[in-house]
């Protein structure tokens, strides 16, 4: 009721932001890090599990919290582990397939919505959407046991064993020879030092950016909602879920496919994608903003929500970041963690008001401001990409604190 969805992925998202950091120190000290991402995934599951037993919206948030924080270190895991493997010509692609699955996941959940709520509802005195949560707690957990047996850790640490060979991990070392011989550390002098080099700051605005200028994509399901009346209904329970699938169907083409491009024609320049995709979202938000919600052409408006799913600049940020730290894995493992949290946090209170749930799908302003937010990230990674040139070319800023950039 009212804004209590919002203020559920709020309470996730504050959990989400406080435990990057830590999360990612830890990580990057672990000899075995799969371990740990292991545990994270079985509390996570564990936690999914409670979720069906929601008895108020203040329960709903306690859990939200504390999935939030166990969910925290995964992602940045899972990146951190991959940009050890990859090189330069091949890293994009693999970040493209790792962070399609952040939309295959909402795509799937959809759909499996759908089939709980109208073959499972009522069933044992249960409603659908707490079967949702036992459904995908049983999905979960032996996903998260297998994590033990089938994840790598990084090539410095992985042991020989039945997935490598001693002379498979050699050839890993020798292909991305920064990471083979440099072990982490998160001293206060390195932490210091952190604190002040440029792609702390840089990456975490654009990261910031990236995630809100994508939050036109939460209005689709509402808009579909709102064509029904207490007397007639447009649209199903199962038709919103269902309808509203394809946009992540569609961010999942994009990541891939710009991944591929990215490694290749643009030869591992990032900050074109980036821009690229600014200038689109900015289009397609300034279109949303000015024609009526409810068209008498419909199809046009809901064309307009699916193509807000071209917009994946996930996948380019992640790889950017990691290759503008390469040789350096404490570092890498703290300033994916700022931008992480940064993006996190600030998508944990920009859409109450920006797109408050009661306001749902007439939120101009919202769009507006996403607008805005797109052509900001589009200038700042066209700068970015200026600066990448320098750093590669000519040397300047590959490990200058930020006070000697200024």
């Amino acid at each position: 009721y009212g804004n209590e969805l919002n203020y559920a992925n709020t309470c996730w998202s504050i959990g989400y932001a406080i435990s990057q950091i830590p999360s990612n120190l830890l990580l990057s000290k672990l000899k075995h890090p799969h371990y740990y991402i292991a545990f994270l995934e079985i509390s996570w599951s564990v936690l999914t599990f409670c979720s069906a037993s929601f008895n108020g919206a203040k329960s709903m948030y306690a859990i939200r919290f504390f999935i939030g924080v166990f969910e925290a270190g995964h992602f940045p895991a899972v990146m951190y582990i991959a940009s050890s493997w990859y090189t330069k010509s091949e890293l994009s692609k693999r970040m493209s397939i790792i962070q399609f699955n952040t939309s295959t996941g909402p795509l799937i959940s959809a759909f499996l919505q759908t089939a709980a709520y109208n073959g499972l509802n009522g069933t044992h005195g249960r409603s659908g959407w707490r079967w949702l949560f036992i459904v995908d707690g049983i999905i979960s957990l032996p996903l998260a046991l297998l994590v033990l047996f089938l994840l790598p850790d990084i090539p410095r640490t992985q042991n020989p064993g039945w997935i490598f060979t001693e002379k498979e991990l050699e050839l890993a070392k020798k292909r991305v020879p920064q990471e083979a011989k440099v072990y982490a550390t998160f001293k206060k002098r390195d932490i210091k030092s952190w604190l002040g080099t440029w792609q702390l700051y840089f990456f975490s605005v654009a990261f910031v950016l990236e995630s809100l200028a994508g939050l036109p994509s939460s209005s689709l399901p509402f808009w579909f909602k709102s064509y029904n009346t207490k007397t007639h209904t447009e649209f199903s329970v199962g038709q919103i879920n269902n309808y509203s699938a394809p946009l992540y169907g569609i961010r999942i083409i994009a990541t891939v496919i710009l991944g591929y491009i990215s490694d290749g024609v643009l030869k591992g320049r990032r900050w074109i994608v980036i821009a690229f995709n600014g200038v689109i979202m900015f289009i397609i938000a300034v279109a949303l903003a000015s024609i009526p919600v409810h068209p008498t052409n419909r199809e046009g408006r809901w064309a307009l929500y699916y193509l807000v799913g071209l917009y994946a600049n996930g996948a380019q940020a992640w790889t950017w970041v990691n290759e503008s730290t390469l040789g350096e894995p404490s570092k890498r493992a703290f300033v994916g963690a700022v931008m992480n949290a940064m993006s996190y946090a600030f998508t944990s209170f920009v859409p109450i008001f920006a797109f408050p749930t009661q306001d749902q799908p007439f939120v101009t302003k919202g769009n507006i401001m996403c607008a805005v937010i797109s052509l900001v990230s589009a200038f700042l990674a066209l700068g970015g990409g200026y600066i990448e040139h320098l750093r590669l070319n000519h040397g300047f800023f590959r490990s200058l604190p930020l006070k000697d950039v200024i």
